[in-house]
């Protein structure tokens, strides 16, 4: 098993490893997802840079189609995600607008399988 991984990280197959923290027993709660309008395309890398100085933005794609930019974000409650909402990403320069949806469960989450 060792030859194999160590040949697959070789490869660049296998990026390394990591911990999967259980974000629910550090008490977050909410999952959701946002997808951000930008006032123009020329403000993605401003916003992208202080997405990242947001903890609770845990992913962030540059998408097609309605969305410039996709994000996964994690906090507390409902209301801590409002709070975000409302005093940093709204904040943000080149956020034209902002549309949320609340995961209420994960079914599953999985990566691409090694054949």
């Amino acid at each position: 098993i060792h030859q194999r991984v160590q040949r697959l990280m070789n490869i660049g197959v296998i990026e390394g490893s990591e911990f999967i923290v259980n974000s629910t027993k550090l008490g977050y709660n909410t999952c959701a997802y946002m997808g951000i309008y930008l006032d123009k395309a020329k403000y993605h890398n401003q916003v992208v840079d202080a997405l990242r100085n947001i903890p609770e933005v845990v992913e962030c794609h540059y998408t097609t189609g309605q969305y410039a930019i996709f994000v996964k974000i994690q906090t507390k409650t409902n209301k801590h995600l409002k709070q975000l909402i409302d005093n940093e990403l709204q904040d943000v320069e080149g956020i034209a607008r902002t549309e949320t949806f609340i995961s209420l469960e994960m079914d599953f989450k999985r990566q691409v399988p090694i054949k």
